[in-house]
């Protein structure tokens, strides 16, 4: 679902949203950051992402987030979990009524 969507700005806003909330934000292994829903124009867009990211007390977390973004109202709303199917019920939230991916990597 739309290739020419670039997801540098989003991993850049999960990397800030780590830092804030306890974890090296630097330290972030990606790997999951995609698309999830889409709502025309294209403003509203819900990400879905998968990190290691290194705690405050120098452990090794993964985590399961969401990403909502508007551009129009300013900084992204971001949920990170400790297990899939909680990310996974923010995402069926908040995509609902939007164009979505029908399928993602496991």
């Amino acid at each position: 679902m739309l290739s020419w969507l670039s997801n540098k700005s989003s991993e850049k806003d999960v990397r800030d949203w780590l830092s804030k909330n306890g974890y090296a934000g630097k330290s972030a292994e990606f790997a999951e950051l995609e698309l999830h829903a889409i709502k025309r124009p294209g403003w509203l867009q819900i990400f879905r992402f998968t990190v290691t990211v290194k705690t405050a007390e120098n452990r090794i977390a993964q985590l399961f987030g969401a990403m909502r973004s508007d551009e129009r109202f300013g900084k992204p709303k971001i949920v990170a979990h400790e297990d899939s199917q909680s990310r996974d019920t923010q995402l069926a939230e908040w995509s609902d009524g939007l164009i979505t991916q029908r399928r993602h990597r496991t």
